[in-house]
């Protein structure tokens, strides 16, 4: 995965730098942004990992309150809840990894449920996770309505989730005008020096041409940039 992000980020950093400055070495240099950039896909890749498995533990809680309500422990509840995921999700799915760890360690390994709870919870990086974990724990210490608890942080997760998915079609059209206006450039460029090479010329072989390229791709970068900024809403 990693070698296909350096592949693709490469080479359209280098078709960036011969478009814009027509130069290999200025080409070259912007290759070596992909280094930076990969802490940005990663954060992208992780929080994509994130909305992912906030879906797979709303439905990894409706599971555990069916079992709760049948009388069974956490640990026949989890077992319960691995079975569930395999029709629901793909192999590939990061519950089914941390159900399969939760049960290898509450059974051959003896740990206790809150413990393996608790760091389920810490491994997922997952907010609801960590606020069920705590909610779990009190009402077994309290004897609290534990059923009732579980099914409310659900219905909360899947409120979220809603409101989420709201709030992302409202914005996915000024997500698409941000990229279509980041790809126009491009297209103009591309029709030039397809169409009249030597309209460009000007800009790419004096001080003041590589100037003005170098600037209209700093504000393009940074208006790119912002406009994702501007339109990335958690909820």
């Amino acid at each position: 995965m990693r070698l296909r992000y350096y592949a693709i980020c490469i080479t359209g950093l280098v078709f960036t730098g011969w478009l814009f400055f027509d130069n290999l070495i200025a080409a070259g240099g912007l290759a070596f942004l992909s280094v930076p950039f990969e802490k940005k896909w990663l954060a992208a890749k992780e929080e994509r990992r994130r909305r992912e498995f906030a879906d797979q533990f709303k439905d990894m809680l409706f599971s555990l309150s069916a079992s709760f309500q049948t009388g069974r422990h956490l640990r026949e509840a989890i077992e319960e809840a691995r079975k569930a995921m395999r029709e629901i999700y793909p192999a590939s799915a990061p519950i089914h990894t941390e159900l399969e760890l939760m049960a290898r360690r509450m059974g051959a390994g003896g740990e206790s449920d809150r413990d393996a709870l608790f760091d389920f919870a810490r491994r997922s990086g997952n907010e609801d996770a960590r606020n069920f974990a705590d909610v779990y724990y009190t009402c077994q210490t309290t004897g609290g309505d534990l059923v009732g608890v579980v099914n409310r942080t659900a219905e909360i997760i899947l409120e979220k989730m809603t409101i989420r998915r709201e709030i992302e079609t409202q914005v996915a059209q000024k997500k698409y005008e941000a990229k279509l206006l980041t790809v126009v450039p491009f297209l103009i460029l591309i029709y030039l020096r397809i169409t009249s090479p030597g309209y460009l010329e000007q800009l790419y072989s004096t001080f003041a041409g590589i100037c003005v390229m170098a600037a209209a791709l700093a504000a393009l970068a940074i208006s790119f940039f912002w406009s994702g900024k501007i339109v990335d809403i958690d909820v």
